[in-house]
């Protein structure tokens, strides 16, 4: 078992999607009624898919991860109390569309 209670068969096999990873930081940072805008447009060039693979440096080095999924993103909601953010989705999709980078 790892500090987080999970066994490393069951961390090596997770995946989330964005959206998944928006709700469950939302859920971890109090914002319940939040939720993630899922436009269905993209940037042009964007990857549409991407999963992490740990398994050469758990092969190589013996790493396993030490923190779960949700205590990482508990930690991640700490850290995030102190800082500032600005709104700027507005702007960035409108310089992209002016660049001709969206679809």
């Amino acid at each position: 078992m790892t500090p987080s209670g999970l066994t490393a068969e069951q961390l090596q096999h997770q995946v989330h999607s964005l959206k998944e990873v928006a709700l469950a930081l939302a859920e971890v940072m109090g914002c319940l009624g939040l939720r993630p805008a899922v436009t269905g447009r993209y940037r042009m060039g964007d990857i549409r898919h991407c999963f992490a693979d740990i398994s050469l440096g758990r092969e190589l080095l013996g790493y396993a991860p030490r923190v779960s999924f949700h205590d990482g993103l508990a930690e991640l909601s700490s850290w995030l109390e102190d800082q500032v953010a600005t709104d700027r989705v507005a702007e960035a999709r409108a310089e992209l569309e002016a660049r001709g980078l969206t679809e």
